[in-house]
């Protein structure tokens, strides 16, 4: 069943196409990658899709309902929400306070006390409620905000570099939480660590120069040959 549908979706900025007739679809259940060199639409495909941006021509529709025009903060009510590239937390708060506004969204209707006992120690924040989160790490941020958008029960998440910047054990550790998750929601996740792509996607789209190029398996894309000529270069292959 088709979660996520995007069909001819187009966007220009001052002339420039971040975006030219893009169709793709995410299945419920499923964890689609989506990659590409820097500057080829990724990031604007998921501002489109998460209600930042609107996109010039297309349609995009969740669970079978036209979202094209519903604020992030109505996408989160229907079960869609993103993270960023540049992790977002509220610096001056508390980690339980973070948790606190993000349930907020949902007017109570997230978790239960019971379930997000379990997730905060899942992601293990449990020691730093407490803690302002401008003093964690990027790596407990970047866990905080996973957490803020799971209390809204998403039915699709979609992850803007989930890896970036974290040290190699960080990377393995959150390459993990993700493989867990992908019991909990479907995923979205954009990401240049072509091993996070190849152990978490059951699915990849290439975007280049804002057109889709391909899309299929992991194990296929990596080895397509314009993929390794215009993207990840024969030390990927």
């Amino acid at each position: 069943m088709k979660l996520l549908e995007v069909n001819g979706l187009s966007k220009n900025f001052g002339g420039v196409a971040a975006l030219s007739n893009v169709t793709a679809h995410s299945l419920a259940g499923e964890t689609l990658g989506m990659i590409g060199p820097n500057g080829s639409g990724k990031t604007t495909f998921v501002n489109i899709v998460s209600g930042h941006v609107r996109g010039d021509s297309g349609t995009v529709t969740f669970g079978g309902t036209n979202i094209a025009r519903m604020t992030p903060h109505q996408l989160a009510a229907v079960g869609l929400c993103r993270t960023y590239q540049a992790v977002r937390v509220f610096s001056a708060l508390s980690t339980q306070r973070n948790i606190d506004s993000a349930r907020l969204l949902l007017d109570g209707r997230g978790l239960d006390t019971a379930e997000l006992r379990e997730l905060v120690e899942w992601l293990r924040l449990d020691r730093s409620l407490n803690k302002e989160a401008g003093s964690l790490t990027l790596f407990e941020q970047r866990r905080l905000e996973l957490l803020m958008r799971l209390v809204l029960k998403p039915r699709l998440i979609m992850l803007d570099e989930p890896v970036g910047g974290l040290a190699v054990t960080e990377v393995n550790e959150m390459i993990k939480l993700l493989l867990e998750l992908k019991s909990r929601c479907s995923m979205f996740v954009i990401e240049h660590t072509m091993r996070v792509i190849r152990e978490l996607a059951d699915r990849v789209i290439v975007l280049i120069a804002g057109e889709k190029v391909v899309d299929g398996p992991p194990c296929e894309i990596l080895k397509n040959q314009r993929v390794i000529d215009e993207y990840l270069g024969t030390t990927h292959a």
